[in-house]
């Protein structure tokens, strides 16, 4: 009798295991090895639950069964879809129509750990719907009708305001917006719209204000997107530099001043973020290596080694190369008037050499030490006209200013805008400026 009890309790453990679907009508999934990520199951009453309304008649154009029971989760690191939805409790075969219904809207190959998940079941465990969350901004439903299943991604209703931000720079933009707790993304923002005209290393000073009119998305589901920049304004040392965002009817997007004169010159006014002036332009300095006085017709920006160094301007690359006390330097042609050039790099960019052209902006080497130089820094030259020019005062060409016959637009939209940066309720703080613009609900899209 010994002998037959192990053959028959493996039996037994047989026939529970092919019998588990049965057992486990809702869950199939093994017992003991919930993921974390799922939420527990819930029994409602029919009559008392209610699903995402969007997962229902109003979303697909026909009727759905109510689901009785529902489970919420979320993706783990490094959890394939197929996967994570066995053991939420999904039969294989309903996993593969599922991915195969999705494929014209959505990859599940491409899942990411921490988006979420909703399943629906009926009274007797088969799946009724899904709902996948895809990013803040879109929604992936599911529903099955008869024997196949029918999907859609819908777009999450949102709202747009506008809010204003003023505050007193005390050491920094970006440390004055965490004092006031207002997004310190907005210092990047004022630090590109003004880079033409502000010198930040020295303009900047304690005392000076700074006021930015932008926009945010927010999500019915109470996500938040920041939006584009209208309108800033900086005082500095009572000087105040005002800054308009304006869409041409040309489709173009640029920001003015006060007079419609472009604020994006042809050329940036310092070529790295993240640094000090280490030396300035000078035509009688004292050599840090040589001890020798001579002219230095650059200015030097000290950084770490690898900061990215971007050209100032649109151009072709006249030289990259190595050049003894230079070390690694790009040489740019903009014009028949403009010549840029940058020392001492540690390296140069993707696909910078003689002969390539650049935009402005683009990335053409990185900060070194190369040539005589005492530490990682930049050597920032521009020659005008054939004579090297200081790069911290030269008075920068502007681009195409508003056309004359956009002028009057310019005008209401400009002083719309000032109101908002000129907000008085707006002091050391975020206020909301002018009425919501809410969207029009999402139009129905095609069934898969």
């Amino acid at each position: 009798m010994r002998r037959f009890f192990p053959i028959a309790v493996v039996m037994v453990a047989f026939v529970v295991f092919a019998a588990k679907d049965a057992l486990f009508p809702v869950l199939r999934v093994t017992p003991g090895k919930r993921p974390a990520a799922v939420e527990p199951v819930t029994k409602h009453p029919a009559s008392t639950v209610t699903a995402d309304p969007r997962v229902e008649a109003g979303m697909f154009g026909f009727s759905t069964p109510k689901s009785e029971n529902v489970v919420h989760g979320t993706i783990s690191r490094g959890q394939p879809f197929f996967v994570e939805m066995q053991r939420a409790g999904v039969s294989p075969i309903d996993i593969e129509e599922i991915v195969r219904a999705t494929k014209q809207v959505f990859n599940f190959r491409k899942v990411q750990p921490g988006q979420k998940y909703s399943i629906y079941s009926d009274a007797q465990g088969g799946l009724d719907s899904l709902k996948f969350v895809v990013d803040h901004e879109k929604i992936l439903n599911i529903a099955k009708v008869g024997d196949a299943f029918r999907a859609r991604l819908d777009m999450v209703p949102y709202r747009i305001e506008r809010f204003v931000t003023t505050a007193e720079i005390n050491q920094s933009i970006f440390l004055s917006l965490q004092r006031i707790g207002a997004d310190p993304q907005l210092a990047m923002e004022l630090t590109t719209i003004f880079q033409w005209d502000i010198d930040f290393f020295k303009d900047i000073h304690p005392g000076d204000t700074f006021s930015i009119l932008y926009e945010k998305k927010i999500y019915d589901n109470g996500k938040e997107q920041m939006g584009p920049v209208l309108a800033g304004r900086i005082v500095s040392q009572g000087h105040p530099h005002n800054a308009f965002r304006y869409q041409s009817k040309d489709g173009s997007t640029n920001y003015f001043d006060e007079l419609g004169k472009s604020l994006q010159k042809s050329l940036l006014r310092t070529p790295l973020e993240y640094s000090r002036v280490s030396s300035n332009f000078s035509y009688n300095r004292k050599h840090p290596v040589t001890h020798n006085y001579a002219p230095h017709l650059g200015v030097d920006y000290a950084a770490p080694t690898g900061t990215p160094v971007r050209a100032t301007g649109d151009g072709t690359v006249a030289e990259a190369t190595r050049n003894g006390s230079s070390g690694n330097y790009v040489k740019i042609r903009h014009n028949s008037r403009f010549e840029t050039y940058y020392l001492h790099l540690s390296r140069f960019g993707r696909g910078v050499r003689a002969g390539a052209r650049v935009q402005q902006g683009q990335v053409i080497g990185y900060v070194g030490a190369t040539g005589l130089a005492t530490g990682p820094h930049l050597d920032y030259r521009i020659k005008a006209n054939g004579t090297f020019v200081n790069p911290r005062t030269i008075a920068l060409p502007s681009r195409e200013p508003v056309p004359t016959t956009e002028m009057a637009a310019f005008e209401k939209v400009k002083l719309t805008y000032l109101a908002g940066l000129l907000d008085e309720r707006a002091a050391n703080e975020t206020v909301a400026f002018g009425k919501p613009i809410y969207t029009k609900p999402p139009r129905q899209a095609r069934l898969f």
